[in-house]
């Protein structure tokens, strides 16, 4: 036998543990010691699923409990279930340490049943074998079984016994079970007509062989018989209780299963064994269901109590199983004292005579025989809700109480109208008739507590209380609040019909003479409204009660006007007291009588309030609440007094007009203005002609608010023609729009105020508009082919400008500074772009304000369009890192406006240039830091560039007549001042005199002319009036706007620098003191001006704007050069001179003729340089640098004029770094040349004599058999496009001397680095592309700030390289930064251990440090010899990075 294994889930024997061995069992006991006991898991599950049952019938049956019982109950269920856990617990605690003892308990119990085993088998064999076997027999063979196994392969003799016990029967067919059923109810129907059956079961129905009675609200029984016999009984198949609690029942069954399968058993029994077996189940089930719903209506009670009314309803007694009684309306509960009331009591309660019948509903006292429908409802409870029985009670006795109450109001009027609603016990009192739905008394009573509540729209809570509390008291006191309601609601009719209208209505108002004033005897019931755009007058309603009609009112009114102190805080002093006529409605407005009403007077209109007729209050509509006649008197008082005002202030102020106008058929008014007063400024000749092209002036009100004057200007003969389309008929309509204040009366001083300066800007433009269309026909062509007028409407003239007109400007008055404004904007496609005159704004305004003059305006905006659009496309952001002091920020050009014609440019505070716009598209151009009258004085804050005339020449057009002066002019300067000068200089420095004479006329037509002006350069008035302010450079800078479409545009990119006023020389940190050297011509300085330099634009002559008199040029000692000759003088010669007047050439510098070599003077830049609007745009365009290969040059795009003062500059630092670094210098007679030398090499630096526009180095080595000149040409190379070229930092220029000073050995290898960076297409092997890093770039190691140079030369060598990985795609390239340190002792490379940022890879380094190292020791370094090439190179090709890792 198998051994059997003992698991831990041990069999419990039912008696008990083995305590002892039992003795070996008799032989019939071997079942009984085997028995097995229970698995502990099934003992836990039984009392799991005992206590879940337990849990879910007290779920069920504790809500209909009382708190008591419940809680009886739930301590009950604890303790038994603790019990059984505890027994369940000792029971554990004892398996658990009982193991081992049953283990052997269980060994010796199986060893004792197989030795009993074997003993009775032994005797079982033994009796067999003597007493069966004896005698036994074998049967014959089974032949014909073998016979059929063998040969069918089937036993089909198989005994049928087996079939009958083992296979079922075949199941009925449905056409056997639908005559069965049919027969069974038959069987039913003859059973139920021979038997006794109760009246309550005839709702019956038989189907499907059972019949179903159904007692609605009761119960459902389902019955059948189990034969045809008429003694067999009958047999309950199932049962459902219909009774519900749809209130407090939560949907649940209110009858548990196990209860209603008691009652099922108990209909049974009495189903057997009765007599009348129906009758007696009926009994049964209805005394049950009367007895449920019964305690359903005392759970809803106990629950309404509980939850909603508290203690307004009471019970009063209940035995369960016969009766309910409940009280409601208790008066002592309610705290009312008015003596003994009757208590209210609903009574519930079993029929004991017969006990078939419902629940039976009795009233104490019986209810009133008011409603036939309420009291049918009221004796009701099939629904079975209690509070909807309290309900249906208490309605019909509230229809009772609101009864007497509709008596009394009967009693007191009688053409009452009130009347009850019966669907909400309602009484509705009409207060003043006719009366709206919404402004009748709603009286209604409290179904909970009986008392009377009211309603009214409108009215306040405590008022509503205290009138409650009176009728509550006594009904008969409704009477005088309902006389007090009707005035209430009276006036809230006044101030709903006037709610549209601008006033503010008040009860009371504060008047210092209220007591001796006829307003103090006005009744007590009266409203007075305020006109608020009109607040010196009221208008005061009274009402009076109407003898006979309780419900009507009569009204008077009154207007009322008050004056008011001013700045006083006192109450306002009435002065007129007029009531309107009685017969108002019978007064009618006449629109055609053109009578105007007077201050204190009023028009009375036509109106009727409402038909008195007394009718039931209104549902819809709600109109007969509006006052009309109220409203007609404050719409017009509010109307036409504003034009009252507007007519007195006119009349104040002598300004004659037709008065007050009724226009559009009585619709609206006006006041048109006979003349309007002249205007100061303006001259006589213009005041006739705007008087005589004024058609008319009309004033009128708009809006909704009634506070917006509208006033229409007619003008006729129009001087200009504009291109708009609106403006092309024969009159012009302008609108002047005037907003009132809230504060200031409509119509008031203010508004005609307004309207005179308008007025006087119109007149101030229109002077200016008949001066430009008289100059109109006389116009030049190219002013005419340049501008157009694009809008004219008398307050504002816009001119549009350009080869495209895409640039606007707007000329206009302002009154409140009394100055002329211009505005410029883009239209067309180039809105949204700056434009280009933004830079000269204020100037070109205050031009504009000295002379107002159109024609010379728009001649400078052609003389400057192209200059300025130029100018715009230099850089003006702030950049870092280009001096010593990296964080020091400095802008690389400042455009510094002097005059509309004068633009001042600073490149990084150092050098300045003067560029003057011409006519005849030319500019002068000179070094602005000499004087302009001493050459030999400097400017304050400001350097010579040296060379910069000559590097303005190469962009002179070779045709210009300016070009044919010999070399002695520019060496010989003449005096900046001449003698026939210095008296009209003298009296411009000094303070301006009021003039004696008349001033001429501007682009007054010259005697003999052919009708054109003398625009070969702008009249006198061209620059004398205009001097800078801050306000010039508040936009931004135009030169940011090109920044996108520049190649540089990325070096360019605006910062808030550029929005700001551009700084002058001396907030840049250049000190300059109130008395410097560069005088100016503009007279006395303007304060306001944050420029202590002053601009030449007001000397004589109007140098050098203007050719018409010499300034301090060469031109001005050449024989026959005056301003009557311009075409010597002008840069662009006349068609008479030359075939290419006219003209200028678009070519870069270098495709010009080589220009004349002329001789270095300090002084030289200081004469003006004439060039074209083409050689300035090229002179200031970013462009690639002329005379490098495109792969040489760096990204960084700059102007020819950026890179010549880059390269100035930049030789200018390298002077300084050589007297501090260990150089030594050279002197060279050269000008501009600077000369130097280390211990191998001799350096020459001087400008590229082609271009002008880079810096050179020339070396010479000392032993030029140590130098290849391959190397020679990398180094100038190198110095030439990465050292001095592009963005011009001094820290690159120290750092390459550095590199110079370093040993031959040393140098040789750097050059060779520099080879790689400056060729990198001749090292194809290479993975990685070379960069020399002269400064420390940002993203390199922290050993410095970035910008500072990154060579150190000491003992040991530190210099920076910038590893680039070359790949397909750019955009995925990977670069790092390797700071390499070169022993000189030793001659090692290795990297630089330097800390890396924390954020930073390590991967990288670590590589770049692992492949030195190993370089280093497979490759020791011999004396004499440098590593470094060799390093790099070695590292360039052996470095590769992991996929995916990036520094």
């Amino acid at each position: 036998m198998a051994p059997v294994q003992l698991e831990s889930n041990q069999l419990v024997p039912a008696g008990g543990g083995p305590a002892s061995a039992p003795a070996p069992p008799a032989p019939g006991a071997v079942t009984a010691a085997a028995s097995p006991g229970y698995r502990l898991s099934t003992l836990i599950d039984f009392l799991l699923h005992r206590t879940y049952a337990e849990l879910t019938v007290l779920a069920d049956l504790l809500p209909r409990k009382t708190d008591m019982e419940r809680k009886i109950e739930i301590v009950q269920f604890a303790s038994r279930t603790r019990q059984l856990f505890v027994r369940l617990l000792a029971l554990v605690k004892w398996a658990n340490n009982a193991g081992k003892v049953e283990k052997c308990a269980m060994i010796s119990s199986f060893l004792d049943q197989q030795a009993i085993l074997f003993v009775d088998t032994a005797d079982r064999l033994a009796s067999l074998a003597r007493d069966a076997l004896v005698h036994a027999r074998l049967p014959s063979f089974a032949i014909p079984y073998a016979i059929d196994v063998l040969t069918t392969g089937s036993y089909p003799r198989l005994p049928t016994c087996i079939r009958d016990k083992i296979i079922p029967p075949d199941p009925i067919t449905k056409s056997e079970k639908q005559t069965t059923l049919h027969q069974l109810n038959q069987i039913l129907r003859h059973r139920l007509v021979t038997t006794d059956l109760p009246p309550q079961l005839a709702n019956l129905t038989v189907a499907n062989g059972r019949v179903k009675f159904r007692v609605e609200g009761e119960f459902e029984a389902t019955l059948t018989v189990m034969g045809d016999d008429p003694d067999i009984p009958w047999r309950l198949l199932k049962l459902e209780i219909l009774v519900e609690d749809k209130e407090t029942g939560d949907g649940r069954a209110l009858v548990h299963s196990m209860q209603i399968n008691f009652i099922h058993q108990l209909v049974q029994s009495r189903l057997f064994a009765d007599e009348k077996p129906l009758q007696d189940m009926y009994s049964c089930l209805h005394s049950f269901c009367l007895a449920l719903q019964l305690e359903v209506l005392h759970s809803q009670t106990l629950m309404l109590i509980r939850e909603r009314w508290g203690d307004l309803v009471q019970v009063e007694r209940y035995h369960a199983g016969k009766c309910l009684s409940l009280s409601v309306w208790n008066q002592q509960v309610l705290g009312r004292k008015t003596g003994t009331a009757s208590v209210h009591k609903v009574t519930i309660k079993i029929d004991e005579t017969d006990v078939s019948k419902p629940l039976q509903i009795s009233h104490e006292p019986p209810l009133p025989a008011c409603d036939s429908k309420l009291m049918e409802r009221a004796m009701k409870i099939d629904h079975l809700s209690i509070e909807k029985l309290l309900i249906d009670s208490v309605h019909a006795r509230s229809h009772q109480k609101l009864q007497e109450l509709k008596a009394i109001l009967k009693s007191y009027n009688v053409n009452d109208n009130s009347f009850i609603e019966t669907a909400l016990p309602t009484l509705v009192i009409p207060i003043l008739e006719p009366c709206g739905r919404s402004e009748c008394l709603h009286v209604f009573v409290d179904l909970h507590s009986g008392m009377f509540q009211l309603m009214l729209y409108g009215v306040d809570q405590l008022t509503l209380d205290d009138i409650e509390k009176s009728v509550n008291d006594d009904m008969k006191r409704i009477i005088p609040w309902l006389q007090q309601l009707k005035f209430w609601l009276g006036q809230q009719r006044c101030k709903q019909s006037i709610k549209h209208l601008p006033t503010v209505s008040s009860e009371t108002l504060q008047l210092a003479n209220y007591a001796s004033h006829p307003v103090g005897n006005l009744s007590k019931h009266k409203l007075f409204i305020k006109l608020t755009r009109l607040p010196q007058y009221y208008i005061v309603v009274e009402m009076f009660d109407v003898p006979g009609n309780p419900t009507e009112l009569e009204y008077k009114y009154h207007f009322l006007s008050v004056s008011y102190a001013e700045g006083d805080d006192s109450p306002a002093t009435a002065l007129l007291l007029q009531q309107f006529k009685p017969n108002i409605e019978e007064l009618v407005l006449d629109t055609k009588s053109g009578k105007q009403m007077k201050s204190g007077v009023k028009r009375k209109l036509s109106g009727d309030p409402c038909s008195i007729e007394p009718k039931k209050p209104k549902r819809s509509g709600e109109m007969c609440a509006f006052n009309k006649v109220l409203a007609h008197i404050v719409a017009m008082c509010d109307t036409n007094m504003p034009f009252i005002g507007l007519r007195m202030e006119l009349s104040n102020m002598d300004i004659p007009h037709q008065g007050v106008q009724v226009e559009g058929d009585g619709f609206s008014h006006a006041i048109r203005l006979l003349k309007i007063p002249p205007c100061k400024g303006v001259n006589e000749e213009t005041q006739k002609a705007l008087d005589r092209s004024l058609l008319d002036c009309t004033f009128r009100l708009q809006g909704r608010n009634n506070r917006t004057w509208v006033a229409e200007l007619v003008f006729a003969n129009c001087p200009l023609n504009s291109t708009s389309s609106r403006e092309q008929g024969p009159t012009r309509h302008v609108y002047l729009t005037y907003e009132n204040q809230l504060s200031e009366p409509v119509g008031g001083r203010k508004v005609v105020e307004m309207f005179l300066n308008d007025w006087n800007s119109i007149a101030r433009l229109y002077e200016c508009v008949l001066e430009f269309a008289r100059s109109l026909p006389d116009i030049p062509n190219h002013l005419n082919v340049f501008s157009e007028v694009r809008i004219y409407n008398y307050r504002k003239l816009i001119l549009c400008y350009g080869t495209t007109k895409g640039s606007s400007i707007s000329i206009q008055w302002n009154s409140i500074l009394q100055k002329f404004h211009i505005s410029l904007g883009t239209v067309g496609p180039n809105s949204g772009c700056s434009n280009c005159h933004n830079t000269i704004l204020h100037q070109l305004q205050e031009m504009f304000n000295k002379t107002p003059n159109v024609v010379q305006l728009l001649q400078v905006l052609f003389d400057t369009q192209a200059p300025l659009n130029a100018i715009n496309k230099l850089p003006t952001v702030p950049m870092l890192g280009l001096t010593q002091r990296t964080n020091t920020a400095y802008q690389c050009f400042s455009i510094l406006p002097q005059s509309p014609t004068h633009i001042r440019l600073a490149f990084r505070n150092m050098y300045c240039i003067d560029i003057y716009c011409r006519s005849r598209g030319v500019v002068a151009i000179r070094d602005g830091a000499y004087s302009l009258f001493d050459n030999s004085k400097i400017v304050e804050g400001f350097y010579p560039a040296p060379g910069l005339k000559t590097f303005l020449n190469m962009f002179v057009d070779s045709n210009q007549d300016a070009r044919r002066r010999s070399v002695n002019e520019d060496d010989n300067p003449p005096s900046p001042i001449g003698g026939d000068m210095m008296d009209s200089l003298i009296s411009q420095l000094q303070p301006q005199q009021p003039p004696q004479q008349p001033q001429q006329q501007p682009f007054a037509k010259q005697a003999g002319a052919s009708g054109a002006y003398p625009l070969t350069s702008p009249p006198t008035s061209y620059h004398n009036t205009v001097t800078p302010s801050p306000s010039m450079m508040h936009t931004q800078s135009p030169g940011n706007l090109h920044a996108a479409s520049s190649p540089s545009g990325a070096l360019r990119a605006p910062s808030p620098a550029s929005f700001g006023p551009t700084p002058s020389p001396s907030s840049l940190g250049i000190t300059m003191g109130q008395t410097a050297n560069f005088a100016s011509p503009h007279g006395t300085i303007d304060p306001s001006s944050p420029y202590t330099m002053m601009s030449p634009s007001q000397r004589a002559g109007n140098w050098p704007g203007s050719p018409q008199v010499s300034g301090p040029s060469p031109a001005a000692r050449m024989p026959g050069m005056s301003p009557a000759n311009p075409s010597l003088h002008s840069p662009v010669p006349d068609a008479s001179h030359s075939p290419r007047a006219g003209t200028s050439s678009q070519a870069m510098p270098t495709s010009m003729p080589p220009p004349r070599k002329l001789p270095q003077r300090s002084w030289a830049a200081s004469i003006p340089t004439i060039l074209t609007h083409s050689a300035l745009n090229i002179l200031l365009l970013p462009s690639p640098t002329p005379g490098l290969v495109p792969g040489l040059a760096g990204s960084y795009l700059c102007s020819p004029l950026e890179r010549f003062l880059g390269s100035v500059i930049m030789r200018r630092h390298l002077q300084r770094i050589i007297q501090q670094e260990t150089l030594q210098l050279i002197n060279s007679s050269e000008p501009g040349v600077i000369m130097f030398k280390t211990e191998a090499l001799k350096c020459r630096v001087a400008l590229n004599p082609k271009t002008n526009q880079t810096l050179q180095l020339k070396v010479t080595p000392e032993n030029t058999g140590q130098w290849k000149s391959e190397e020679l040409q990398v180094l100038e190379k190198f110095f030439e496009t990465r050292v001095a070229g592009p963005p011009f930092k001094a820290n690159t220029l120290i750092a390459f001397t550095k590199l110079l000073g370093a040993p031959t050995h040393i140098l040789r290898d750097c050059v060779h680095i520099m080879k790689l960076e400056l060729f990198p297409d001749q090292a194809s092997q290479l993975k990685w592309s070379v960069q020399f890093c002269l400064t420390i770039p940002p993203s390199a190691p922290p050993i410095a700030p970035p910008g500072t140079p990154a060579v150190v030369l000491k003992s040991k060598m530190l210099f920076f390289l910038q590893l680039t990985q070359k790949t397909t795609v750019p955009q995925e390239a990977v670069s790092i930064i390797v700071p390499i340190i070169y022993d000189m002792a030793s001659g090692t490379t290795q990297q630089a251990d330097i800390p890396r940022q924390q954020n930073s890879s390590v991967a990288a380094p670590m590589m770049v440090s692992n492949i030195l190292k190993r370089f280093a020791e497979l490759n020791s370094p011999r004396p004499g010899e440098c590593t470094i090439f060799a390093a790099v190179r070695d590292l360039m090709v052996n470095l590769t990075l992991p996929p995916g890792g990036r520094p």
